[in-house]
């Protein structure tokens, strides 16, 4: 359940991750869209004052040189060249630092060495004057990074645009101004220039911070609620379960009891049957008149020693039902004798041979009682195995359980071997699952329960077929 949950907490991240380079992506996008619409408004409007200076300004100059209050080769950029005018107006711009875009006019073989373009500028040029395409946007990258670019065609619109770029119409003052004009020429409606519109993607981004960090923890938030509801509901899940164990531990003890009785019946049958003797024997010698003191003290001694074992009996299950048994140090010898002291009698009255082997003594921390209903119900699982054997199998062989302590490889480790048989080998992956048994009355919680125990303490149980016999393995991790 702990790997699920984090598996899911994994999960979570790793879609919140993407979901945010979605929303990233989108405002990359809308921010870019946004740009394009800005850069199509800022051209157009650079558009703007070459039309007017086309349409307005140079047909009011040359009306005034038709009036012969301008002299006829009069020629000044400031109120002639609308290239001049829109460079101009950027620059005011950019000197008061309100635009953080590159504003640049390209043209072929241009008078004014601002107007060059670099070899990939000339090949866009060269496209719109080929008609390749009407408009040109891409992101670009060179020296300063990624930028978005976008350039339109400037084409000879107007009559008085040809005066200038006309070998034999450009005015005389023009022709001092540049000098050689020879290949600055163009007819009505040819494709002359390009203006580009340039600004770096990181201003762009910045330009839509606040949107993106505002989605960005929003969607935080949302996925840390989402987050802490399913560790809410992983918390309550682990809760149900460790109570649902609890309740089948409690139910599994239940189970225990029941044979408990009987072994406790089975544990005062003899001494019972002494201290009766006894009190017979009283009878008999004081009827004939031989009971003496020493014959009386005897017998009370012989007596209290069969009460002693009885109480003691008493006392070992107390103990073992004791739900509030404190977590302590304790030795692996004292849970094998604990389980098999208990168990005793109901080995005795089957027959049950039982050794116990401390090849290696060690320690063990927690609650010896759990330890104990371990080893108690793979006993009781051998002893149900040992007595469902067919008759001539049951004949053949002594029953005998061997008890081992011992270090595997540094691990504390604990094996139960019976030769009651092999397990099947389509069961035996499933012995320790909940509610699984093949006996006809059985509730399938004993193994269960000794697997849900050991984890719970640290350690592995599994069983193994070995030759004709059955090995369980208890192995305790090195804390």
């Amino acid at each position: 359940m702990k790997y699920k949950f984090k598996f899911i907490v994994a999960l979570f991240v790793l879609l919140y991750i993407v979901i945010t380079a979605l929303v990233f992506n989108f405002y990359r996008e809308l921010a870019l869209k946004d740009t394009r619409r800005e850069a199509f408004y800022i051209l157009d409007t650079m558009n703007a004052v070459r039309d007017y200076v086309s349409t307005v300004q140079r047909p009011l100059i040359n009306e005034l040189k038709e009036k012969k209050l301008l002299n006829e080769d009069f020629f000044d950029p400031r109120l002639m060249s609308s290239t001049y005018i829109t460079r101009e107006i950027y620059k005011i711009q950019l000197a008061k630092e309100n635009i953080n875009y590159d504003y640049k006019l390209v043209a072929t073989d241009p008078l004014n060495p601002e107007h060059e373009g670099s070899e990939f500028e000339n090949e866009i040029l060269e496209g719109f004057k080929e008609n390749r395409y009407k408009e040109y946007s891409r992101i670009v990258y060179d020296k300063g990074g990624a930028s978005y670019l976008l350039s339109l065609p400037i084409t000879n619109s107007q009559p008085s645009c040809t005066e200038c770029h006309s070998i034999n119409a450009a005015p005389k003052k023009m022709q001092e101004l540049y000098g050689d004009v020879g290949n600055f020429k163009g007819g009505l409606g040819d494709t002359i220039a390009m203006i580009s519109f340039k600004i770096p993607i990181k201003s762009i981004l910045l330009y839509h911070t606040k949107e993106f960090v505002v989605s960005g923890l929003s969607l935080l938030v949302v996925f840390l609620i989402c987050i802490f509801c399913i560790y809410k509901i992983h918390k309550k899940n682990a809760t149900l379960k460790m109570q649902t164990q609890l309740l089948l531990i409690n139910q599994s003890r239940l189970a225990l009891m029941g044979e408990m009785i009987g072994n406790i019946s089975h544990q005062w049958r003899q001494p019972l049957a002494q201290i009766s003797s006894t009190l017979v024997n009283l009878e008999l010698y004081s009827e004939r008149g031989k009971l003496s003191e020493q014959r009386l003290k005897e017998a009370i001694e012989e007596a209290n020693e069969q009460v002693k074992f009885m109480s003691d009996t008493i006392e070992d299950f107390k103990n073992f039902f004791n739900p509030n048994m404190p977590k302590s140090e304790f030795e692996v010898k004292q849970a094998i004798e604990q389980a098999c002291k208990i168990l005793n009698a109901t080995l005795k009255k089957h027959v049950i041979d039982v050794k116990v082997e401390i090849k290696d003594t060690f320690t063990l921390y927690g609650n010896i009682n759990e330890l104990i209903q371990i080893l108690i119900n793979i006993i009781n699982n051998a002893k149900e195995a040992f007595l469902n054997l067919p008759q001539e199998r049951a004949q053949a062989n002594r029953w005998q359980i061997l008890i081992t302590a011992l270090l595997q490889n540094g691990e504390r480790t604990i094996t139960l071997e019976n030769n009651a048989g092999n397990i099947d080998k389509g069961v035996i992956n499933k012995i320790f699952k909940p509610h699984f048994t093949t006996k006809k009355s059985g509730s399938g919680l004993g193994l269960y329960m000794s697997k849900v125990i050991a984890e719970k303490n640290n350690a592995r149980i599994y069983a193994q077929n070995i030759n004709n016999d059955v090995v369980f393995t208890i192995k305790f991790k090195n804390s």
